[in-house]
């Protein structure tokens, strides 16, 4: 079976191989060898992988197929051919052979005839079952609405239908389905090839939605005429589906019946007309074969499924019943299985089964169902509701128990004994005996509890309540109140429940057991009854609380119930809170302070404060102790940091300020040791950092006390120790709650055993434990009497709050203290964003401290700045200081970069060595160009200035300004291309020129530049601004829409002038409407004339209408009417048509015609007939008619006689008459006007004998034209029999190829299905391969498939083609017939013309060749002699115009001479002028070089004569010589000078005498000429290559811009032949619509011709470009060249300036050498030194051109390869508009 569906293929293929490798994989493990486990233990099974089966992961689905195989008879039509007889039916499109009718009959004995009979089931197969024969239905012949439906057993999900017709397609038809077997049906979509007329109202696609019904009509064509396809896919492929397995998806899929409506047939238009049966033999429908694809609707439920009871298997047929998986059931699994309803049944959808849940019963029912109300209650979990549940259960599950049942603890409720009955004491319980049927501890129930009186407790309500004594059935509450606290007895009980007696708890007391004992707070149901006060030793002042709040009394700013935690902003002091400084304290005179900084590296500092005192032998150190808050003993401990490897001796004296104060007798220090006696000295051990005294001294709060440290001499070398600070840190011994009970001495030995004091002692900090903070806490609250405020500086912290031990706040960056007051050592500028570092400088500074407000650091001589980095102002690049370098025009510079600051006389840069923006010059020291400002052409203060920026030019020294837009000069003073105006006088500018956009922007010149008035406008417009279109152009000008006029030439009046430029009306002849002036008005005809229209004034009585044919003129005659204006009775009668008309009636063989005279309706008889009908013999005449012979001489002479006898009678009759009313001279005037017109034509034939001779060339060319037009006329007759002729002869090969190609289809389809058998066999093998090799056979087929419509479109192309030639043979073959005829008719009038010019020929012989001749004189000819005048007949008109041709020939033949000669002196003019421009050029070019070449030697000129003016000024003193200089020099030198200012000027005047006294000058200045003059001569050569390699450039760039255009020119030539190729296309069409359209056929003819003359003009317009295209290639090719040579010569100059700068730099640095030697003063050497550098920059020059000539070349060489491309396209371009050009031409491709 051939698939039609690429996606349903595909996915059969992949359940195929998956299908396949499974049980490949389940075969190839039985195959596996054993392992060495196998073998060891041969009892264990090896292990089998289960294969999982495909719906156990998610939705499944069966594979889709064809629901038609296997359902004949589920399949009908509502009309079949031949079902009761034999019929005939034809085939339209049947080219094979002649016959094109055939017979059907499909009565059962021809069921295996697959020629004759065609039922319905026919659509199952492609072939005939059993033979490769094609099989089809067909309806009966003529049958419109024809119904095909397939009815299903079951319900399907369909998924698309695919029809093949036989026959054309329908015309109109539709789809429609319906799911419930057939009650209703829905339509799925409508095809028509005219929606709007087929299915009126039903919108036209595309579909929007998934459920739009919509009309298309891309499968109802005509073409083609057989295997056409219908597809419908239900899904439409351009609407997004977000969700395959929405509702909506699958109510379109599911399908159990299905019925295609055709309502209309495809016809070719004759049966409209004819309803006999062989037109109706055309017209049926066929279909080939019928796919609906789809599968069993399972919901994603079934992998596969299964035939029906009463269905017959077939192998490839797609069954009905699905074989249910997720618990479900039904045909198509639709419902859940029996007990398996907890859940509501859901479609399986991707991963998610939706299997359905089985019903949770606990064991106590066998059914259920599903309540929608309970699975929403449920929060959309369970839906599931038991049926009659037992074992004393009820609810949805079974998952309570009945009313006076409850669920026993020790039982689940699936149990089958789970509830048990309620066993309730009838003397406590409520309700009759009920209990909690469940536990639930949210609800507080308890299973099987009773529901108990109100003072009566216990689960069966047995017991009294605490507080509650005495059970009694008659009580109502059940028990008596206790009168004893619920809460203060033992077990809450409140009393004992049998006596009513009180029992206290541990710490509760009273009578009623309602007090707590001292020190406990809190009566409550704990199980001591009240909790102790538990307050803090430190923070409380005793243990006693609120025997309420349970809040102790706290010491000052502590707070908490238990006094633990200072207050927020609060703080418990340190051990070591009580720090004082040895920076502090006073100090001998020889003490220094040494300052620490902070670690850089993180580490915790090893002192306190901002670091220490240096003391040494015999100095001291005091300090003040005034902040004691608490009397007792305290250790004093001094922090240091030894400074040699030695110990250290320090007395320590301890005194109060007051003398002889005696300490409290009362307080702790009464009787201590008075401080100041007994204390004996400390050492200060060298590896030591802390140590105290030896004893506690006792200190009183409230005293004032000074602690002094002398250093004892030492006996070895001179001593210093670094003192840091002191501290006195309180004797925890004293502390009151360390002592005095076993809870305090174990508080004391944790305290100890953590060694939570010892921490204190060193200015090191350590991790202290978590057991040591809770009693520091108290510590501190004792010894200081409460928490301190934390005091944290505002703006060095970050918080005010402080850590609640110790107070530290948290500090800012770089700020310590433990209020974070201060900034770090190494920091300064103390606020709120912290510290910064110093960062003062390693070199210039003494150390890394600075000023705490200034951050000033403390520098070392001759350093400045704030951290000591800098240099002197004028100086740079610390620490290596430099001046700055500021060319004059800055004092200052950046101390790092050196870059100078606030540049003045407005430069800029680095150096000031440029000028600011709006500025020129040069003010580098040396140039000394000021900067002024840009002059463009005004300044723009001026505000008459176009450009921002200018420059200096480096050659010129004169300023070149960078203009704005739309400027140009170097002064920005004349206007830009493309831009008007005058900018040199204020207020003036430069404005874009207003072309409209029609013009080239890329060409120079497009508008004037004082006007702005467009001089090349493009697009056929014109006007100063190309605001209007060319004469003879029309259209919108300002978009570029200008179009040639096409006005008719036959009614068009040229002489008025073209169209109208905006309209394009044409000007008309009168009479002539139209744009184009191609038509008459209404009622007018003869357009042809050239004069305008004439009137049709068709008579209104006798014509149908008041328009006459537009040709002939002709009117629409009513019956009975005739003539032109229908103002005569019809043709063959007479008479008056307003009263009556008779027929001629005449006699057919005795009248000339059958038209008769149309007044009196006599006959014009042949020669010898007569009478009134021309039936009868005439006079003078015998026999019977038409045989009529003359009577003879005899009665002819007789005749003859009596009729003139009467004739004169009757002249005499008249003239008596005449006489007789007129007179004699009335009577012949007649006689004498006949006379006097006589006499007057011979006087004008006389006067004018030309007027004969242009009559008959003009009714000779007349007659020419015609036959011309006659033998054009056949040949395109013969043209186009010859077409069809070619057509037919095509179509019949075409159909020959169509039927080979079908054959090799049907051939490729054979091997398909060859593939698809042997598909099995290959996956097995090789899976892989199998599906390779069906893809490569599914892609062959594919292949051919398409190979088969590309002949199809040929074939309908050529039918199509053939048709038109049809027509246009049925409409112009009328027409040519008609031309025939007038042809004939004007060849008869123009014989009849030329007959009675001929009777003139005598008398024009004798005008035109000087004899009269009868035809012809033997000397002067005649008309038609073949001679006419001569040497005889000077008097002749052909002599004297042959004599007048001659001496104009003669006269023509020297004004050519003279011609001729005028053109070769023109051209000698032209080529002397050309060479003079060139000579100008030239001249001009040398003369700029000359300026330029004289600016510069004026310059170096200037440069010399300074130079030498300074050396004559130099040289001009006499003085010493050279030698005595310079012995004087090294004396001044050596010397140290100590002389005052005017002695100073004394000697330098003396120095200059001496100076003036050198020799030599002059010589070294003549040695260096040579040398500077040749050096001037190579630069002045090099500016010279340098301008050559420029020019060169600019040629190049030239050559770059001409390809540009040659390139722009070809794409305009290919842009003209898509633009001919689609003007021929459309000509084409119009040539198609002349053969469809009769009535304006000789209109449209016309229309076609001059298209043409215009497709011939825009191609004689390409040939012309693509001459003009090779002239610019050649163009381009000449200039190429010409910049190669340029390039070569200056390569050629570049090598010799080089070889001439070579050896002149060698002669220089000879001449050099001396110079050296010779030179003795710094200006001499730094000009020379300049002079150097120029010759190496000149070199430099030099090898840049070098390198640009190299460029230059690689560009050339570029420029080459590119035209040489542009050439061969061009040639190709030419080749293409050539071929076009034949094939327009000839008409033949």
């Amino acid at each position: 079976m051939k698939y039609k569906c690429i996606s349903c293929m595909r996915l059969s293929t992949i359940l195929l191989i998956i299908s396949v490798s499974l049980v490949t994989s389940e075969v190839d493990s039985s195959n596996l060898p054993q392992s060495d486990d196998a073998r060891r233990y041969p009892s264990r099974a090896p292990y089998i992988p289960q294969r999982p089966h495909p719906c156990d992961q998610g939705s499944c689905y069966p594979a889709t197929g064809n629901l038609l195989i296997g359902r004949e008879s589920g399949l009908s039509s509502s009309s079949t051919c031949g079902l009761h007889g034999e019929e005939r039916y034809c085939i339209v499109s049947h080219l094979e052979d002649k016959k094109k009718c055939f017979r059907c009959d499909s009565r059962p004995q021809f069921a295996r005839n697959p020629l004759l009979s065609h039922k319905i089931d026919n659509i199952l197969h492609r072939f005939y079952p059993g033979t490769q024969q094609r099989s089809w239905w067909q309806s009966e012949n003529g049958a419109e609405v024809v119904t095909i439906q397939l009815d299903l057993e079951a319900e399907f999900h369909f998924t698309h239908l695919i029809i093949t017709f036989k026959t054309f397609r329908p015309a109109a038809m539709l789809i429609e389905r319906s799911f419930d077997f057939g009650k209703t049906w829905k339509v799925y979509r409508y095809f028509a090839y005219d929606c709007d007329e087929s299915f009126p109202g039903v919108p036209k696609g595309p579909s929007k939605t998934i459920t739009d019904v919509i009309c298309e009509s891309r499968y109802s064509a005509v073409a083609p005429s057989t295997e056409g396809e219908v597809i419908f896919r239900v899904l439409p492929r351009n609407v997004p589906i977000n969700d395959p397995y929405s509702q909506e998806v699958q109510n379109l899929l599911k399908m159990t019946n299905l019925r295609v409506n055709f309502t209309k047939l495809h016809t070719l238009g004759d049966d409209l007309l004819d309803k006999r049966q062989d037109i109706q033999e055309k017209y049926y429908y066929a279909i080939y074969e019928m796919v609906v694809r789809g599968s069993c609707s399972c919901y994603g439920h079934a992998s596969r499924c299964l035939p029906l009871p009463s269905v017959d298997v077939r192998p490839d047929m797609v069954h009905g019943r699905c074989e249910c998986t997720h618990n479900t059931k039904g045909l198509n699994c639709e419902e859940c299985e029996d007990f398996f309803r907890d859940l509501p049944w859901k479609p399986a959808i991707g991963k998610q089964t939706n299997a359905c849940k089985k019903c949770n019963c606990n064991n106590h029912a066998t059914s259920c169902h599903f309540d929608a109300a309970v699975y929403e209650a449920s929060g959309n979990v369970s839906g599931g509701v038991c049926d009659n549940c037992q074992q004393d259960t009820m609810g949805h599950r079974c998952e309570q128990c009945k009313p006076f049942f409850y669920l026993s603890p020790d039982r689940v409720i699936s149990n089958e004994d789970a509830c048990q009955p309620c066993d309730c004491d009838p003397r406590g319980s409520l309700d009759g005996g009920i209990c909690d049927s469940k536990t639930d501890s949210d609800n507080s129930l308890e299973a099987g509890r009773c529901h108990c009186k109100t003072h009566v407790t216990g689960r069966r309500c047995d017991e009294c309540a605490n507080g509650y004594w005495s059970l009694d059935d008659n009580n109502p509450d059940g028990c008596q109140t206790c009168s004893c606290h619920l809460f203060g007895t033992v077990g809450n009980h409140g009393c004992n429940m049998i006596t009513g007696e009180c029992t206290c708890k541990r710490y509760v007391t009273g009578r009623d057991c309602n007090q707590c004992l001292p020190e406990y707070w809190g009566l409550s149901d704990d199980q001591n009854g009240c909790k102790p006060c538990d307050c803090d030793p430190g923070g409380a002042y005793d243990n006693n609380c609120d025997v309420i709040t349970g809040q102790c009394k706290c010491r000052a700013h502590v707070s908490g119930r238990n006094c633990s935690i200072p207050e927020q902003g609060y703080y418990s002091p340190n051990l070591d809170h009580l720090v004082y400084e040895a920076e502090l304290a006073k100090s001998s005179p020889n003490s220094q302070v040494v300052v620490r900084e902070p670690y850089r590296d993180g580490r915790d500092a090893t002192w306190t404060g901002v670091g220490f005192v240096r003391v040494y032998d015999d100095s001291f150190l005091e300090f003040t102790v005034d902040n004691l808050v608490t009397s007792m003993d305290y250790d004093l401990i001094i922090r240091y940091e030894p400074q040699q490897n030695t110990w250290t001796q320090v007395k320590v004296i301890v005194e109060n300020v007051i003398p002889d104060k005696l300490p409290d007798p009362d307080g702790p220090c009464a009787n201590n040791l008075q401080p100041g006696t007994g204390l004996s000295p400390v050492v200060l051990r060298e590896d030591g950092r802390e140590t105290s005294l030896y004893t506690p001294i006792c200190l009183e709060a409230g005293n004032t006390y000074k602690v002094r440290l002398e250093v004892l001499p030492s006996d070895r070398t001179p001593n210093s120790v670094l003192i840091d600070s002191i501290v006195l840190m309180p004797k925890t011994d004293d502390v009151s709650f360390f002592k005095g009970n076993q809870v305090n001495e174990y508080r004391k030995q944790l305290f100890d055993r953590y060694r939570c004091e010892s921490i204190y002692q060193s200015a090191s900090k350590y991790q202290l434990p978590d057991e040591c903070k809770k009693i520091l806490y108290s510590v501190g609250y004792v010894v200081f009497d409460g928490s301190f405020e934390c005091g944290c500086d505002l703006t060095g912290s970050t918080s005010a709050i402080c850590d609640t031990l110790g107070g530290q706040c948290q500090c800012k960056l770089n700020v310590v203290g433990r209020t974070c007051d201060r900034c770090a050592p190494g920091t300064y500028g103390f606020g709120p964003e912290g510290c910064r570092p110093c960062e003062c400088n390693s070199i210039g500074s003494l150390d890394n401290f600075c000023d705490a407000q200034t951050g000033q650091c403390r520098c070392r001589p001759n350093t400045y700045g704030l951290q000591c980095d800098q240099c002197q102002p004028g100086y740079w690049n610390f620490p290596n200081c430099q001046r700055c370098v500021c060319n004059g025009h800055a004092d200052t510079c950046d101390s790092n970069t050196g870059t100078c600051s606030s540049c003045r006389d407005y430069t800029t840069g680095l150096t000031c060595d440029r000028c600011v923006e709006g500025y020129y010059g040069d003010p580098r020291l040396g140039f000394d160009i000021a900067c002024r400002p840009c002059p463009c052409p005004g300044t723009i203060e001026s505000g008459h200035s176009f450009a921002a920026r200018c420059a200096l030019d480096r050659l010129t020294n004169d300023v070149v300004c960078e203009c704005q837009e739309g400027y140009a000069g170097p002064r920005c003073d004349t206007c830009a291309d493309n831009y008007f105006g005058d900018p040199e006088v204020p207020g003036g500018e430069c404005r874009p020129c207003s072309c409209n956009n029609n013009i080239d922007i890329s060409r120079p010149g497009n508008c004037d530049l004082r006007s702005g008035k467009c001089l090349q406008c493009l697009f056929n417009t014109e006007g100063d601004n190309c605001q209007d279109c060319k004469g003879g152009f029309y259209g919108d000008a300002i978009n570029q829409m200008c179009q040639h006029c096409t006005c008719d030439i036959l009614g068009t009046n040229s002489s008025i002038g073209p169209c109208d430029r905006v309209s394009g009306q044409c000007p008309c002849l009168p009479n002539v409407v139209g744009q184009s002036c191609d038509r008459c008005s209404e009622d007018h005809w003869k357009i042809a004339s050239g004069e305008g229209c004439e009137s049709c004034e068709c008579d209104p009585v006798g014509s149908l209408s008041t328009q006459c044919n537009l040709y002939d003129g002709q009117c629409e005659c009513k019956p009975g009417f005739g003539g032109r204006k229908c103002d005569q009775c019809q043709t063959n009668h007479w008479g008056d048509p307003n009263v009556q008309c008779y027929p001629c009636d005449c006699n057919l063989r005795g009248s000339s015609t059958s038209q008769c005279d149309r007044n009196n309706g006599s006959c014009v008889c042949l020669s010898g007939m007569g009478g009134n009908k021309c039936d009868e013999c005439a006079r003078g005449y015998v026999g019977y008619a038409p045989s009529c012979s003359p009577c003879g001489e005899c009665f002819e002479n007789w005749d003859r006689i009596i009729g003139g006898l009467q004739d004169q009678t009757q002249r005499v009759v008249e003239s008596a008459s005449k006489i007789k009313q007129q007179g004699a001279t009335g009577a012949y005037t007649r006689e004498f006007d006949v006379m006097n017109s006589r006499i007057e034509e011979v006087n004008r034939l006389l006067a004018d004998s030309s007027v004969s001779s242009s009559d008959i060339d003009t009714l000779q060319q007349m007659i020419d034209e015609k036959k011309e037009a006659f033998d054009a006329t056949s040949n395109q007759l013969d043209a186009v029999e010859k077409v069809v002729a070619n057509i037919t002869q095509t179509i019949r090969v075409t159909n020959i190829t169509l039927d080979d190609l079908e054959k090799k289809v049907n051939d490729l389809e054979t091997s398909a299905n060859a593939l698809k058998d042997g598909a099995i066999k290959l996956q097995v093998a090789n899976v892989e391969g199998a599906l390779n090799l069906t893809r490569e056979a599914k892609r062959r087929s594919e292949d051919a498939v398409r190979k088969r419509d590309g002949v199809q479109g040929i074939v309908k192309t050529s039918e199509t083609q053939r048709r038109r030639i049809a027509a246009l043979l049925e409409h112009v073959g009328p027409q040519m017939n008609t031309t025939r005829e007038q042809v004939k008719d004007t060849l008869d009038r123009l014989e009849n013309n030329l007959g009675t010019i001929e009777e003139n020929f005598p008398t024009l012989n004798t005008l035109v060749c000087d004899r009269a001749g009868d035809p012809c004189d033997s000397h002067c000819g005649g008309a038609g002699c073949g001679k006419c005048g001569g040497i005889l007949c000077e008097n002749g008109a052909v002599t004297n115009a042959d004599n007048a041709l001659k001496y104009a020939q003669d006269a023509l033949a020297e004004l050519k001479m003279k011609d001729r000669d005028a053109e070769d002196l023109l051209r000698a003019v032209s080529q002397t002028k050309g060479e003079v421009d060139d000579a100008h050029r030239l001249a001009q070019r040398v003369h700029d070089e000359a300026v330029e070449a004289k600016n510069v030697t004026e310059k170096r000129k200037a440069a010399l004569e300074d130079l030498e003016k300074s050396i004559h000024e130099f040289i001009d003193t006499s003085g010493s010589t050279p030698n005595d200089i310079r012995t004087l020099a090294q004396e001044v030198l050596s010397k140290n000078i100590t002389l005052r200012p005017d002695q100073i000027e004394d000697l330098a005047h003396r120095i200059r005498e001496s100076i003036a006294m050198l020799t030599d000058i002059d010589e070294i200045i003549r040695a260096t000429e040579d040398d500077l003059r040749e050096a001037e001569g190579l630069k002045q050569a090099a500016h010279s290559a340098s301008s050559d390699a420029n020019t060169v450039l600019q040629e190049a760039v030239q050559v770059r811009i001409e390809l540009e255009k040659c390139s722009t020119a070809q794409k305009g030539a290919e842009s003209a032949i898509e633009k001919a190729g689609e003007d021929i296309a459309a000509a084409d069409v119009d040539l198609k619509q002349i053969g469809s359209e009769t009535s304006d056929a000789e209109n449209k003819a016309t229309e076609s011709l001059a298209d043409v003359e215009r497709l011939k003009a825009r191609l004689e317009g390409l040939q012309k470009k693509n001459l003009q295209n090779e002239r610019r290639r050649e163009q381009a090719k000449n200039e190429s060249d010409s910049a190669l040579r340029n390039a070569t010569a200056v390569s050629q100059n570049a090598s010799r300036l080089k070889q001439k700068y070579e050896e002149t730099s060698r002669s220089l640095e000879t001449k050099l050498v001396l110079f050296q030697e010779a030179k003795t003063k710094e200006d001499m050497q730094n000009r020379a030194s300049r002079l150097a550098n120029n010759v190496n920059n000149n070199l430099k020059e030099l090898q840049e051109m070098e390198r640009e000539y190299a460029e230059h070349e690689r560009r050339t060489d570029d420029l080459t390869r590119e035209i040489e491309n542009l050439t061969d396209q061009m040639e190709q371009h030419v080749r293409a508009i050539k071929k076009i050009e034949d094939y327009h031409r000839t008409c033949n491709s």
